[in-house]
């Protein structure tokens, strides 16, 4: 795995998320804000990721699972509008905001979900 800048900073990220449940993390384009912090925050449970174009959801999930040896569709997956790629094993779920609406509309507190990033 290449490094990235936000590497060295993923583990405070993680306690802080522990500890005030809610964190903004800034970095330049490129740090790794979406394709290293995510992963590293499933050891608290299954992680839904918002990515506004379909395109970059389906990339962003293959990128993840390259990067950590992963089966695209098991650990880390991705839903779109019209198609999807996931299990319910899926740790890590990259979807579109009209995904993200249409799964608070019917679950509100995203139950199934630890984090949302």
């Amino acid at each position: 795995m290449i490094a990235l800048p936000i590497d060295p900073f993923i583990e405070p990220i993680r306690e802080a998320v522990r500890r005030s449940r809610a964190a903004v993390i800034t970095a330049a384009p490129g740090a790794g804000k979406t394709t290293r912090v995510p992963p590293a925050l499933i050891e608290a449970g299954k992680v839904i990721l918002l990515q506004p174009r379909r395109v970059a959801a389906r990339a962003i999930a293959a990128r993840i699972a390259a990067e950590r040896g992963w089966t695209l569709g098991r650990e880390v997956g991705w839903q779109i509008r019209l198609d999807r790629k996931f299990t319910a094993d899926t740790r890590l779920l990259v979807v579109t905001e009209g995904i993200l609406t249409a799964r608070l509309q019917s679950d509100p507190l995203l139950s199934e979900f630890a984090t949302i990033v």
